[in-house]
């Protein structure tokens, strides 16, 4: 069955530490996975980097996902987020985290957020641009599926799994 709420896929990182995009190795895989519990699923960047998917285009222009987040709730009110580079979240995890209305303990970006957590958005984003005590509800996710692909080294990790 497929989820009301939008999910928002961020791919607008500049991917410095990992030499070139990386969103382009793992947007289809983030994607499809998402199409499969969310009706509407968008990527979240800059400009649009890939044609014939929907996006959310963020218009501050520091890099930092706090400053999409707080966008994107004004404009849909209750949304999840993932990030395009954690490419081994199951779907059975991305469930639990929706229907317990909760983020990841170990990586709190990935989630479910919503306009009552506007105010600690704004906050966040004058102070240190965190996102821990965004979304007071955690919920431990399988750290292997949390494995966040910043260097080309990493890729090793992902092909162990």
């Amino acid at each position: 069955m497929e989820n009301k709420i939008p999910c928002f896929i961020l791919v607008g990182g500049k991917s410095s530490r990992f030499g070139d995009d990386k969103s382009k190795l793992f947007y289809k895989i983030q994607f499809d996975k998402c199409k499969k519990i969310f009706k509407n699923v968008f990527f979240v960047a800059k400009e649009k980097k890939f044609k014939k998917y929907p996006f959310f285009i963020e218009k501050s222009k520091i890099f930092a996902p706090i400053f999409a987040l707080e966008e994107i709730i004004k404009k849909e009110k209750k949304i999840f987020v993932l990030s395009v580079d954690t490419p081994l979240i199951s779907e059975k995890s991305i469930k639990k985290l929706l229907n317990n209305k909760a983020t990841a303990s170990k990586n709190p970006l990935i989630g479910y957020y919503d306009y009552t957590m506007l105010k600690k958005i704004k906050e966040s984003t004058k102070t240190d641009l965190r996102l821990f005590h965004i979304n007071p509800k955690k919920i431990r996710i399988n750290n292997k599926e949390l494995i966040n692909i910043n260097k080309k080294e990493d890729l090793k990790l992902i092909r162990k799994f």
